[in-house]
């Protein structure tokens, strides 16, 4: 059979079947009204109250400490409940070797206790890696000095220092090959259901469909493990591959499976169910058949929020309901329009009256979920114009909003294109191609977007990394006493100074009579004006013009005439 739009006539705006019609238009939009207006509600109410991502907030010792003994243990706390990757956490002492003996996590997950065995003089390297609640892993580190600081050793001994290039752009890969062949099977489903024929045809778009689905959820198992554990897939072990299998991600991965087994006899009665219309006369699957159908997709879709920020979002309802409602009816409308590009390419394929209308009457309310879920959820992670602006996940964000609103637009044209009667497929065939490029790039960015760090997050990382960065210290060592030199915030501009001496004993150094003097390496110093805040500590004002390694040079004298000059070097970025 060729290739056609059905040519019946069309009924009069007069008629009692036109007449029909408007009141169940009338109908979708007041059920699309209230039910845009009721999520609208719920995510601005719950909005604030997101996380998902785990960021460090603090560390015992903290970063760049200068201690006096060595610690027994180091601490790490976080935001939400993180599970430690062993290989990848770890303090390696002055000498390069590993220094702890034990990574424990608390009751509650949100600290991790290293237990270390080291009392070596010098700066101590602490790195950690771990694994949030939405499976994505967080790396860092800090260091610590025992007695004096020297230079800090390397991170090799720590075996998942970072997350390889290569296995990174296997998951985005298969990621994006995920979301292309759940909206082919969502969108072909939704034809299928509405009578597209042949109905093999778009049967094999839906199997295809559910194929790569469950071809994914397989390859995505180790990928998922070496992400996590900073290692590469030739390097996976047993052991990570069962951490991933014991998490959400593995999950998720189990239930697509089983749920692509159940879609597929479903989807065999679909195609072989012979009830028929009262109205057109033509095949039409059975209604419970139907919805069984059509429930194993909605189903299918809500296991990819349950791998991913939701699970690790306050409230996790709302975020997981946000999300699926966001994901299932952005891929149903993209891969429906996929599969109308498919059909108007064949030649034997038939797109009836009934199958076209209830695509058009389908495809705003789809879009209308699709925009009020996208921004409930978006709201869950984005809290302001700098957070939207200034991360990588607010911009991924403002370009999948942008390209959206064009697809929007060209899809203007496609449903012309779909309702118009003259013009043949040949229009369809360009503006559904056209239409199904932009949504490959959107496809493209939400890859990526479920990877990266959710803007809140970002921010707060951010803000945890300036606040450990607001002092820079130095110990300088003389015949008479020992001082740490303090610049806050230490970069360029206005900084407090402070000097805190202690005598070879440990006590504090009772100056009576101090002087200093500051400036950039090679230039002339200026004078430095202290006081003494209390016995041992004295403070000043400094401005920093410029970065560069800035000199701090003292003399201190107690009053039995004990004294010595100091000459602290200190790098300011």
């Amino acid at each position: 059979m060729p290739y056609r739009l059905s040519t019946r006539r069309r009924p009069s705006a007069r008629s009692p079947r036109a007449r029909r019609g408007a009141a169940p238009g009338r109908r979708l939009a007041a059920r699309l009204a209230w039910s845009s207006l009721a999520a609208a509600l719920v995510g601005v109410l719950w909005a604030s109250a997101a996380s998902a991502h785990a960021a460090a907030t603090e560390t015992t010792p903290g970063s760049g400490a200068v201690l006096d003994a060595a610690p027994s243990e180091v601490v790490v706390e976080f935001n939400e409940p993180v599970t430690p990757v062993d290989a990848g956490t770890g303090v390696v002492a002055p000498d390069g070797d590993r220094a702890d003996t034990d990574v424990v996590r608390s009751d509650d997950g949100t600290q991790i206790t290293i237990t270390v065995d080291a009392d070596l003089e010098g700066t101590y390297l602490v790195g950690y890696r771990v694994v949030s609640d939405d499976g994505h892993p967080v790396s860092g580190t800090f260091t610590y000095s025992v007695a004096t600081e020297t230079e800090a050793p390397s991170a090799e001994a720590l075996t998942a220092a970072g997350t390889d290039p290569f296995v990174q752009a296997l998951l985005y890969g298969n990621r994006w090959f995920g979301y292309a062949a759940l909206a082919l099977a969502l969108g072909a489903g939704v034809l299928l259901i509405a009578g597209a024929r042949p109905r093999e045809a778009v049967a094999r778009l839906v199997a295809l469909g559910l194929a790569v689905v469950a071809m994914t959820a397989v390859l995505g198992l180790p990928l998922q493990a070496a992400y996590e554990t900073g290692t590469g897939v030739s390097d996976l072990d047993a052991a990570g591959l069962q951490s991933v299998m014991q998490s959400n991600i593995g999950l998720a991965a189990l239930l697509r499976l089983l749920l692509v087994l159940l879609a597929l006899p479903l989807m065999r009665a679909v195609v072989t169910s012979t009830a028929v219309t009262s109205t057109d006369d033509a095949e039409a699957p059975q209604r419970a058949v139907a919805a069984g159908l059509a429930g194993v997709g909605l189903a299918l879709g809500a296991t990819w929020p349950l791998a991913g920020h939701p699970m690790a979002s306050d409230p996790v309802v709302v975020a997981f309901i946000a999300d699926w409602v966001h994901l299932v009816t952005a891929l149903a409308w993209g891969g429906g329009v996929f599969a109308l590009l498919v059909l108007a390419l064949r030649k034997d394929t038939e797109i009836p009256d009934r199958t076209a209308e209830v695509w058009i009457a389908l495809v705003p309310w789809l879009l209308a979920n699709l925009i009020v879920a996208g921004i409930a959820s978006s709201l869950l992670h984005i809290d302001s114009v700098e957070a939207l602006t200034q991360t990588q996940y607010g911009r991924l964000v403002l370009l999948k909003s942008g390209i959206l609103i064009a697809v929007v637009a060209i899809g203007v044209f496609t449903r012309r294109a779909l309702v118009g009667r003259a013009e043949g497929p040949r229009r369809l065939r360009v503006m559904a191609g056209v239409e199904t490029v932009f949504l490959a790039v959107v496809l493209g960015a939400v890859a990526v977007l479920v990877q990266a760090v959710p803007a809140k997050t970002a921010l707060l990382e951010a803000e945890t990394s300036a606040a450990a960065s607001t002092e820079t210290a130095t110990l300088v060592t003389t015949d008479v006493y020992t001082a740490q030199v303090v610049l806050e915030p230490g970069r360029p501009g206005a900084n407090s100074v402070r000097i805190l001496a202690d005598d070879l004993e440990g006590a504090a150094f009772a100056a009576v009579e101090w002087e200093a003097v500051y400036g950039l390496e090679g230039e002339e110093p200026q004078e430095l004006r202290l006081i003494e805040l209390r016995t041992g500590i004295l403070a000043g004002e400094a401005n920093l013009g410029e970065a560069g390694r800035w000199i701090v040079e003292f003399t201190l004298t107690d009053a039995a005439g004990n004294t010595a000059t100091a000459t602290a070097e200190i790098d300011v970025s």
